[in-house]
């Protein structure tokens, strides 16, 4: 019985053996990426094996340790007593070919728990590396996306800034523009107020004016009036 369960493990391990060796070249097919790989492990099929692998490996990892206890220890235990039957001389030759038989089997399983062990192990780091470098590629794209994006506000961020520029530039012609404008604003006021200043004198000359002719033609009756009443008295001592 102890026999068919030891057989019934070594095949259960050389099963995994070959399923771990068709998952290894797996992950070495260059046109599958490691991207591809890491969404393949994450999807929700896998979500549930993958909720539970670190049982699992540990579950395989103890078994595999195990056997390969029992072949070091069936190794031990059968190493020289094919010897020891020869030496005594009592026992049958089947009994030395079971024990060789007993030795390869041990040997045999030695070698197949020990390959699974190391192929185990080389599996497990496999599948670490695989989500690593997919986690540092979307990492390495986001960057990248991340980069493109800087690079165009950066460049944006320019344009705006020489457009800004030019319209401080033409601000400042627009200022000085409009300084001049000002000025001559100024200039034309005071012409202006030079302007009604000399019409308000104009005015004033020419009241002034008006006002010397009306004197003066007052005058001028007066004086006539003068005449006129001088002129009767002398006309009669005539």
């Amino acid at each position: 019985a102890l026999d068919e369960a030891t057989k019934s493990s070594i095949k259960a391990v050389v099963s995994t053996q070959s399923t771990g060796i068709a998952l290894a070249l797996c992950l070495c097919l260059p046109w599958v990426s490691c991207k591809r790989w890491h969404r393949i492990f994450t999807s929700s099929i896998m979500g549930v094996i993958t909720a539970y692998v670190n049982w699992i490996f540990l579950c395989f990892l103890s078994c595999l340790v195990v056997l390969f206890a029992d072949s070091i220890r069936e190794m031990y235990v059968y190493t020289g007593q094919d010897k020891k039957v020869d030496i005594t001389g009592s026992a049958s030759p089947s009994a030395q070919e079971h024990i060789l038989m007993r030795l390869f089997r041990a040997q045999r399983n030695f070698y197949i728990t020990g390959i699974s062990l190391f192929l185990l192990v080389i599996l497990r780091t496999m599948l670490i590396r695989v989500s690593q470098i997919a986690k540092l590629e979307a990492n390495g794209e986001a960057i990248h996306k991340q980069a493109v994006s800087a690079g165009a506000m950066n460049k944006t961020l320019l344009e705006e800034n020489a457009a800004l520029k030019k319209l401080t530039a033409e601000k400042e012609d627009l200022l000085e523009d409009i300084k001049q404008v000002e000025e001559l604003k100024e200039k034309v006021k005071v012409a202006e107020r030079k302007a009604e200043q000399s019409k308000a004198d104009a005015e004033a000359m020419r009241k002034q004016s008006e006002n010397l002719t009306m004197e003066y033609d007052r005058l001028l009756k007066e004086h006539q009036d003068l005449q006129d009443s001088v002129m009767p008295g002398d006309k009669k001592d005539d």
